[in-house]
């Protein structure tokens, strides 16, 4: 069995455990609201598959041409617009988030951060720091997550990365646990997820100590695995477990169920991100099924993503 399939396994084994830990001990944090009434229904999306045999698909990235980076089990790939399959990193330690800059490729694998010219096709060593997710800020430093599945180890929270000085903080913001990041369209705040109690959190760049829970996606384990934003202020979830992507508004709290039924279980969504598409931008939705998943929107459904 692969890494990838054991870190698989591993969240959905400690998965009620650590929820219903977090659940009956949660920190008494401002903000913070009780789970809502089942999920809503958004209506008008579509779906369909972009390419399939993908191999564990955890994260995927733009190219910024209609294709995307895509991050396996022990892999990253490139799919075209057509969804044709290219390989370009093998032997890799369980590959995670990514963040493609100026052609450059950086992605976290085993214990370190690391960078893909995709240019010349040189793979470079940035730092070593346990990371899952990975978002790169405006200024060049690095957000790293940390979900949370070391049952009895203490919470890294969000660790933020400043390669001018080659620092690594770990805890820079003291969330309890974190899977996917999105940076918001001003450019002020960044969200995560938790992956056992399906709570979004908003974290303050100026003032990371003082995160606060927005909204939580009903459910008793919906297993929020990676989120992304669009330019309108709309969050956009995958629920792994449950086999959902959601609709979150961080406003006010509200969700809903864009499109449902998605391999749930162990092979569900893992990643969502926005991308080009013939009529404007869909989402695109990395699968455990290995699919790739476009999710296009109705009509009137603003979905440009966030400018960097």
């Amino acid at each position: 069995m692969s890494l990838a399939s054991n870190r698989l396994r591993s969240r959905l084994l400690v998965g009620a455990v650590v929820m219903l830990a977090a659940l009956t001990s949660a920190p008494a944090h401002a903000g913070t609201p009780e789970p809502g009434p089942p999920p809503m229904t958004c209506a008008g999306w579509s779906v369909d598959t972009v390419t399939s045999g993908l191999d564990e698909p955890e994260n995927l990235e733009p190219d910024g041409a209609g294709g995307f980076y895509i991050s396996g089990a022990s892999s990253i790939v490139h799919v075209d617009a057509g969804g044709h399959v290219d390989p370009v990193l093998d032997n890799l330690a369980a590959p995670r988030g990514m963040q493609l800059h100026d052609g450059i490729l950086y992605f976290v694998a085993g214990p370190g951060l690391s960078q893909f010219d995709t240019r010349t096709g040189k793979v470079s060593a940035v730092t070593d720091m346990a990371a899952h997710g990975l978002l790169r800020l405006p200024n060049g430093d690095f957000l790293t997550t940390d979900v949370g599945t070391d049952i009895g180890s203490p919470s890294r929270g969000l660790t933020r990365y400043d390669p001018t000085a080659d620092d690594v903080e770990q805890n820079w913001s003291p969330v309890p646990r974190s899977e996917g990041l999105a940076l918001s369209p001003d450019h002020s705040r960044v969200y995560t997820d938790d992956l056992f109690t399906g709570q979004v959190i908003e974290v303050p760049l100026e003032a990371p100590d003082d995160w606060s829970v927005v909204a939580t996606v009903p459910g008793f384990f919906p297993g929020l695995d990676d989120l992304t934003m669009s330019d309108a202020g709309t969050l956009y979830a995958a629920a792994h477990v449950e086999g959902s992507v959601y609709s979150i508004d961080p406003r006010t709290g509200t969700t809903c169920v864009i499109a449902a039924g998605i391999s749930p279980g162990r092979t569900g969504p893992s990643s969502v991100r926005i991308g080009p598409s013939a009529n404007g931008w869909s989402l695109y939705a990395t699968v455990f099924d290995g699919t790739l998943r476009r999710l296009t929107p109705p009509p009137g459904v603003d979905l440009a993503p966030v400018r960097s």
